[in-house]
This record gives C-alpha cells, sequence and structure tokens, in this order.
C-alpha cells in the first residue's frame, strides 16, 4: 500500500511539474486548447492535463471522495487514460488562512465518513501525506503549509 501511494504522489509531482514546463516552454504543443477562463488544457491519447487559476476538477472524479477545501483554487487537474495505462487523475489547489493539520483533518474524516480506509498517515517537516483505499482504488494527498498563510493541496486517484 505504501509503495502505491509512493508511486501516486511521484506521479502526481511528475505531472504538475510537466504541466507547468509545457505551459512556459512549449505554446505551439499539438493538443493544446486555450481555454475562455485563462487556462491550458493539453491533451494526448494518455489522458489531459489543465493549468491556471481557474482549472476545475478532473473529468471522473468520484463523488465519493472529499470535495475540495472551502475556498480552493484550483491551479492543476489531470486525467489518464485507462487504454494506455494506469487510470487516475490528480489536482493541485491553494487556499489561504487555512492551517494543513485543519485541512488534513478535513480530508481523514472526510475519508471515512465516506467509506475509505486511511492506510497512511504521515508529517513530515510540514508536509502531511494521507493515503486510503476503498473498492480497488488509492487516495493519496500532500498537505504544504507554506508558513504565510497559504496552503497548498495536492491529491491523486489510482484505480487498480
Amino acid at each position: 500500500m505504501q509503495k502505491n501511494i509512493l508511486y501516486i504522489i511521484i506521479g502526481i509531482v511528475v505531472l504538475v511539474i510537466i504541466g507547468f514546463v509545457g505551459m512556459r516552454f512549449v505554446p505551439g504543443l499539438n493538443g493544446v486548447q486555450q481555454n475562455l477562463n485563462g487556462t491550458q488544457t493539453y491533451s494526448n491519447n494518455e489522458g489531459s492535463v489543465t493549468v491556471g487559476t481557474n482549472a476545475g476538477m478532473p473529468s471522473g472524479w468520484p463523488n465519493d471522495l472529499p470535495s475540495n477545501y472551502t475556498g480552493a483554487h484550483i491551479i492543476y487537474s489531470g486525467n489518464s487514460n485507462p487504454q494506455t495505462g494506469q487510470a487516475g487523475a490528480a489536482i493541485s489547489y491553494t487556499l489561504q488562512d487555512a492551517s494543513a493539520q485543519t485541512v488534513a483533518s478535513y480530508y481523514q474524516n472526510g475519508l471515512t465518513e465516506k467509506g475509505w480506509s486511511i492506510e497512511s498517515n504521515a508529517n513530515m517537516g510540514g508536509q502531511i501525506v494521507i493515503g486510503a483505499k476503498k473498492d480497488g482504488k488509492t487516495f493519496a494527498a500532500i498537505i504544504i503549509d507554506s508558513g504565510d498563510g497559504t496552503v497548498t493541496v495536492t491529491a491523486g486517484l489510482g484505480l487498480e
């Protein structure tokens, strides 16, 4: 289980980096769509990534996961295609005037209420990592408090 959570976390970080690098340095990339809300969506046969301060939730994000914490500003949203690899989705958002511990408690309580089993929970140098499983799905969230009143949440979902 912890190995799956580690892979999800690494995958989320890689997708976020690729999305931001692609947005800034490869503007002519095939499959790029400039959206009316100021976001950009990059798509290919492996999935799609939307970046920008007005990005929305990934399509197919399950209803049995807690919604984003109140005041969330989504900056990244992505899906992977189950025909070309392991199906999954990821999201990253920021919020103001909240603590990492408050957000972590919100996720832990919400996951438990919706029938998820908390498999791991760690606080590593101000970064809180939560891992959970339910019905062949694996969820992981990294919650980081920047110390200036900003909290960043990066969450991912993998399907077995």
